[in-house]
């Protein structure tokens, strides 16, 4: 088992699931009852992991899954290696009501970044449409524009914007902001 282990340990950790395969014994082979699921060929399935899956809670698919298996994967975004886990394809597709079509192609914690981008950019334009916005407002929008910026959703025009939102925040309140900008700039 340690062997196993040390195979995983470059695997990008999940906060629910862990690092590793999560054994459970059972090995299923597609054919007969078995169908198994169309992003899982049998290179990137980890051998007695396979979970059992509910095809009543299932959205309808022309071939439903049967049983789902830990996968390998390489992330999109970062390019480690992580494990898409059987329960976490049980929790999407029978939980979450994922179709069965979607597949994991990011690690949990480049999901998780972009989760926190989605949020920035929804609270961005939030405040964009807030008419009088207060000084704390301003320096919330600036400093969620700036953040935007430096993850690459922005261009760097968006730091005039992001100056003039400064502009209208009390004097010694922005100097973060302010050498994140410059610094920006600088680049």
């Amino acid at each position: 088992m340690g062997h196993k282990r040390e195979r995983y340990a470059d695997f990008v950790a999940h906060p629910r699931y862990g690092r590793g395969p999560r054994i459970t014994g059972l090995n299923v082979e597609e054919g007969g009852d078995a169908f198994l699921h169309w992003h899982s060929p049998r290179s990137s399935r980890i051998p007695d992991t396979a979970v059992t899956a509910d095809l009543t809670r299932q959205t309808r698919a022309t071939v439903p899954v049967t049983h789902y298996f830990d996968v390998k994967r390489r992330c999109r975004d970062c390019d480690r290696p992580f494990l898409f886990f059987a329960d976490e394809q049980k929790h999407w597709y029978e939980e979450l009501g994922f179709g069965l079509e979607s597949d994991c192609v990011r690690c949990a914690e480049c999901r998780k970044r972009r989760q926190g981008i989605a949020r920035l950019r929804e609270r961005y334009e939030e405040l964009h449409h807030v008419a009088d916005r207060s000084p704390e407002e301003d320096l919330e929008m600036a400093d969620c524009c700036l953040t935007l910026v430096e993850e690459s959703v922005f261009s760097s025009k968006q730091l005039q914007r992001v100056r003039a939102l400064l502009k209208r925040v009390p004097p010694g309140d922005a100097g973060g902001l302010l050498a994140r900008v410059a610094a920006l700039e600088g680049a």
